[in-house]
């Protein structure tokens, strides 16, 4: 394949730009399902129960077969709206200075679940890390809103900032939205754990249970998983 002159590089830079800006601006946009995008370009587009929080990302290449992702994440509050393009990873971290330097990631974002926090909803975003050898990780962050600004939950996991598991081969067998569970009844999160083979281990999983404002580590869980 020929490589792409000077010009055409410009002009692939500013459409991405142009797609991103207008993500970050037009509000409408939270509602658009992008079915295109999501036939052409692997594009997921996740959305909170409350209807407040999304997250959207999209292939935009594959080097050495890692496929490398765009990140979307849009919030609104009330009549305020922010939408935000770059790596998710530093944006909800607040490292927004080197976000904007960098368009790709390699995490794709899966799924979003809310769960009830007392005084706010926690939403947990689960992603799916690309690493090298094909393998890849799964974990969830926690965030929430305070007002208009989205802000990490950073020790919210027993004192972590996320809720992982083990490696797995990426090759589009496990969807990592899967490898994830919240019980509204019980209010426990699973994270499940994959075999050898990269099979969902049926009943291995490591359970967190809501403990005041954040969760907590338990070997036993108080009630049965009802997937198993």
């Amino acid at each position: 394949m020929a490589d792409m002159q000077s010009e055409d590089v410009e002009k692939a830079t500013k459409a991405f730009n142009d797609f991103c800006m207008w993500l970050q601006s037009d509000k409408s946009t939270m509602d658009y399902d992008f079915p295109l995008m999501r036939e052409q370009m692997a594009l997921k587009a996740v959305t909170s129960p409350d209807g407040k929080f999304r997250a959207i990302s999209w292939i935009t290449g594959v080097n050495e077969g890692i496929p490398s992702y765009a990140n979307v994440l849009q919030w609104k509050h009330g009549d305020d709206f922010v939408g935000f393009c770059g790596p998710v990873d530093a944006l909800i971290a607040g490292r927004k200075a080197s976000v904007a330097k960098r368009a790709n990631s390699p995490h794709r974002l899966d799924t979003i679940f809310e769960i009830d926090g007392g005084n706010f909803p926690v939403y947990l975003l689960v992603q799916s890390l690309n690493s090298e050898e094909g393998k890849c990780r799964a974990y969830t962050s926690a965030m929430f809103l305070n007002g208009i600004s989205l802000q990490l939950l950073p020790n919210f996991f027993d004192g972590n900032e996320i809720a992982g598991n083990n490696d797995y081969v990426n090759d589009g067998s496990i969807n990592a939205a899967t490898l994830f569970k919240y019980d509204e009844k019980t209010r426990m999160y699973y994270a499940y754990q994959t075999d050898d083979n990269d099979n969902i281990v049926p009943g291995k999983y490591t359970v967190f249970k809501l403990e005041g404002d954040r969760y907590v580590h338990v070997d036993t869980p108080d009630s049965t998983d009802n997937n198993q």
